[in-house]
């Protein structure tokens, strides 16, 4: 197995076998079984009922099996496996962390200060620009747009304004800036209530900077919520950093014999947290998200510190050609060895070969730096490099769609890296949902029968 390839659990429905179990119950009972939860089978115990009155059962409703969900965050896999993975999926979900339109994103003037702009709103000027006022619209030929509906392209504009970030190695606000705004959709949202009150609306899968670290707000908060999506409770205490308490600071420079010099007493802004005092569910609603610039992965959302998406990014194809990284980290190449098509037909990947394609990707790089420095978009560039650059991406399933997945991308003739990635996902599986596992492994493991 590639040694870069990695699967790791964001976030889990806590006890999944249970709440299979009371979904089961609730289809053929007429009383309200949630009320009898004081007397429900254990976690072990309700995974042998559900194999027996449900899955060896063959009884053909599997509805229940869809409510346990689970999140995983899939690193380094090439391009190629994604889009094996999304082809035929059933109820599997890809990057679905991202906030509500009418979250707030904060930019610092060059006169220190602040402009808050809706992320939907950033999102209607990235993907469509912004109007043109009217006096220069008559002045121009607009191939016969009709006066006020013209609109510029700023994305420049947009790149270039100081976004405001956080210093993970410090605590201290600094700015960095955007390199993309994206809409991810429709999705289950929340609304987190802080002790101060401030409010977030994102989803369960948005990761937070919290005082244990960066975390998914699912992860974070442990909360519990019905299948409507309604919360159940908040399981754990949860603290969020936040924008900024004021603090004094000074530094040092040295002159030229070496000597230091203190400087002036300044003023920064230092991240402090906030500590969650309620959620409740709002219903799906359309969601977006950013990504930033190097070196720090964050931004502020109504003065909370958040994460941006996992979206690609040309800086690593320019690392590369900088000496900063190697080759085969940013592109997968398969190991050398003997290797045989769908069709049976053999073939060696030999040493030299594999230099060679390595040689070629090194040379895309170099051609992907020089359409960027002649003023290429990203976009464009990127269509020049090797398809199988290296990716990551956010993984949402339910039982019964990962053992399709698992049924559709884990038999004999699938693609190598495919399988590969199964086998890491089946690891956490296992650990999850065991009885219902160890069921799959028995009657239906990398047998190619569709899931029920």
């Amino acid at each position: 197995m590639d040694r870069l390839f990695t699967v790791e659990v964001l976030s889990q429905t806590q006890n999944p076998q249970q709440v299979i179990y009371a979904a089961m119950h609730q289809d053929y009972a007429e009383q309200f079984v949630w009320a009898e939860r004081d007397r429900f089978p254990a976690e072990d115990k309700a995974g042998e009922i559900i194999v027996k009155s449900l899955l060896a059962g063959n009884r053909g409703h599997y509805g229940p099996l869809e409510h346990p969900q689970i999140v995983l965050n899939c690193g380094w896999f090439p391009h190629s496996t994604m889009q094996q993975i999304r082809t035929h999926r059933v109820g599997v979900s890809f990057d679905v962390q991202c906030l509500a339109g009418d979250t707030q994103v904060t930019f610092v003037h060059a006169s220190g200060g602040l402009q808050k702009i809706k992320i939907a709103d950033l999102y209607d000027l990235w993907s469509n620009g912004d109007r043109e006022p009217s006096s220069l619209q008559h002045s121009r030929d607009r191939q016969d747009e009709p006066p006020g509906k013209y609109q510029r392209d700023c994305k420049k504009r947009l790149k270039a304004m100081q976004l405001r970030v956080l210093n993970e190695a410090t605590g201290y606000f600094e700015t960095s800036h955007l390199q993309a705004v994206m809409c991810s959709g429709r999705q289950p949202l929340y609304r987190l209530t802080f002790e101060d009150g401030k409010t977030l609306d994102c989803t369960t899968n948005h990761r937070l900077l919290t005082t244990a670290g960066w975390q998914t707000m699912q992860a974070a908060t442990g909360v519990e919520v019905a299948p409507n999506g309604q919360v159940l409770a908040m399981t754990r205490p949860c603290s969020v950093l936040a924008n900024g308490v004021v603090v004094a600071s000074q530094s040092l420079s040295f002159d030229k014999a070496g000597q230091p010099q203190p400087q002036p007493v300044g003023r920064k802004l230092m991240a402090h947290p906030l500590r969650v005092l309620q959620m409740e569910y709002l219903g799906v609603q359309m969601t977006y998200d950013l990504e930033v610039d190097d070196p720090w992965h964050n931004f502020v959302a109504n003065g909370l510190v958040v994460h941006n998406s996992f979206r690609y990014t040309g800086s690593r194809i320019t690392d590369v050609v900088e000496g900063k990284r190697a080759v085969d980290e940013v592109f997968y190449l398969r190991p050398v060895g003997a290797y045989s098509d769908r069709q049976g037909k053999k073939y060696e990947y030999t040493e030299d070969l594999r230099q060679q394609d390595l040689d070629w990707c090194l040379q895309a790089c170099q051609r992907y730096s020089e359409r960027i420095q002649q003023g290429f978009s990203e976009e464009h560039a990127r269509g020049l490099i090797p398809f199988d650059v290296r990716q990551h991406w956010v993984m949402s399933a339910n039982v019964r769609s990962l053992m399709h997945l698992l049924d559709l991308r884990w038999k004999a003739d699938a693609q190598l890296e495919a399988q590969e990635l199964c086998e890491l996902l089946w690891t956490h599986f296992e650990a999850w949902v065991p009885a219902i596992a160890q069921w799959y492994g028995e009657t239906r493991r990398r047998k190619a029968r569709l899931s029920p």
